[in-house]
């Protein structure tokens, strides 16, 4: 073979390399425009985000937490924050005065943010005149202004034990799924 030759057959190879090249490029547009165009259908919208919430804090409201049933929720309320540039998740809060067989007005707060399809409890804190209690996922500090004392632990062992009367252990597991939404 000549050198002319050579240099034909690896221009050829060239050519056969950028097609196959363009080739590649092609089917990785397609696969994201795809993959794009499905997951939009299949996302829901800000609607049924907002709707899935509400459900939420319906049966949230409807909750009785302590052992004769005298503790539940009045005035509650909530709100969810469309995502923005800096929290590209939504977000809600719901908060709720909460009715104990004691003299003064206890409060609850709860945080939520939406990711992976479904809501999440990430947090939450009840005032009471007598407690503190700090929530954050499945951990729990109360502190109690009887003994100036912290007491903090897992929610898992709380339930078991059955010793905390907090509005978040039945909001985490029977409302949600250790703090994640139900899929019905």
């Amino acid at each position: 073979m000549t050198s002319k030759q050579w240099r034909s057959l690896a221009n050829i190879a060239n050519i056969a390399n950028i097609f196959f090249i363009c080739l590649i490029c092609l089917g990785i547009t397609f696969t994201n425009n795809f993959v794009t165009t499905v997951s939009a259908a299949t996302e829901p919208s800000t609607d049924q985000i907002i709707d899935r919430f509400e459900a939420i804090k319906n049966k949230m409201a409807k909750l009785r937490f302590c052992y004769n049933e005298s503790c539940f929720y009045r005035n509650v309320s909530s709100k969810v924050i469309p995502p923005t540039d800096k929290n590209p998740h939504y977000t809600a809060e719901i908060s709720a005065a909460v009715e104990r067989p004691s003299s003064s007005p206890d409060l609850a707060d709860y945080h939520f943010v939406y990711a992976d399809d479904r809501w999440k409890l990430v947090k939450g804190e009840e005032f009471t005149d007598v407690a503190d209690y700090v929530f954050i996922g499945d951990r729990y500090e109360i502190y109690s202004v009887h003994n100036s004392h912290t007491l903090s632990g897992n929610l898992d062992k709380a339930k078991e034990d059955g010793g905390i009367k907090s509005g978040y252990l039945p909001l985490y597991y029977e409302v949600l799924d250790h703090g994640n939404e139900r899929f019905q």
